[in-house]
């Protein structure tokens, strides 16, 4: 670990320790603590190789996640790279604010708009009574992923998991009136406020599934749009969004007049990220 470490050093500083431990147990599947104990190992000839390619990643600035090409969502361990965003626990506590409601409880059919990683539809086919969940994506490259974190979990899965390309709710015509929950976090950021995101974000996270057109409206004007025609009666519209967003787009649901019951709803640091809906 010491030579992680000192290939760390020069971009981390005093940090480097701490996350030469992260990198190098993350890459062994082990706890944290692991590499502290462990310092006597001897590792295979491939692991060895693998952990000098994350800490080449890291030390070129790329985000831990996307170093040791994985993440952790709830009980699930996913793999991450350049193509997708890195999941947060901001949408993990999405997921508990759905499954807080009658309808997560229900189950039946979800639907996961922008599912990037995999992380929303996969939380839900593993943790819901959910029968089918649905993921779409307009971007080849995180579909490639969230199929990958689909296998890689088939024996956790309780629900058929389908993804389908497409913008927005383009993909889902055939299932008008059918669905249950939409429930999604899409691009939210303005296009002229990426220059002001963190390093780590700008530079490394895709940009297609952080900003969009209509001060970073967009898709998710384009969901509320249709949601109304997707959801069942009494169906479950939920969104992630930016504390900054969040009374615009439950006052743009509301709007619409297709939903009841409209909340904008705080995360664990009291603030207002989610939006959640009932259709009429």
């Amino acid at each position: 670990m010491a030579s992680v470490t000192q290939r760390l050093a020069t971009r981390l500083g005093q940090e480097a320790a701490h996350e030469a431990r992260d990198l190098v147990a993350a890459m062994m599947s082990q706890p944290r603590s692991w590499p502290s104990y462990a310092q006597a190992s001897t590792l295979a000839r491939e692991s060895v190789a693998a952990i000098t390619l994350a800490t080449e990643r890291r030390a070129l600035g790329a985000p831990l996640a996307y170093a040791v090409r994985s993440a952790q969502f709830r009980q699930l361990l996913l793999y991450v790279d350049e193509r997708v965003l890195i999941p947060r626990p901001e949408t993990e506590y999405l997921i508990d604010r759905v499954l807080a409601t009658e309808q997560g409880r229900a189950g039946g059919m979800a639907v996961d708009v922008g599912t990037g990683s995999g992380a929303i539809a996969l939380a839900l086919a593993c943790e819901t009574q959910f029968s089918r969940v649905i993921a779409t994506d307009v971007s080849a490259d995180a579909l490639a992923v969230a199929r990958e974190n689909a296998r890689r979990h088939a024996e956790a899965l309780a629900a058929t998991v389908e993804f389908r390309a497409g913008d927005a709710l383009t993909p889902l015509d055939d299932l008008r009136g059918l669905v249950d929950i939409v429930v999604s976090n899409p691009p939210y950021i303005a296009f002229g406020e990426l220059s002001s995101l963190p390093e780590s974000v700008r530079d490394w996270e895709p940009t297609l599934a952080l900003v969009c057109p209509d001060d970073g409206l967009a898709v998710t004007r384009a969901i509320v749009a249709g949601g109304g025609r997707l959801l069942r009666a009494g169906g479950l519209l939920a969104f992630e969004t930016d504390v900054q967003r969040s009374r615009r787009v439950a006052q743009m649901v509301v709007d619409d007049g297709s939903f009841d019951d409209v909340r904008a709803l705080q995360d664990l640091a009291g603030r207002e990220r989610y939006v959640l809906a009932t259709r009429r």
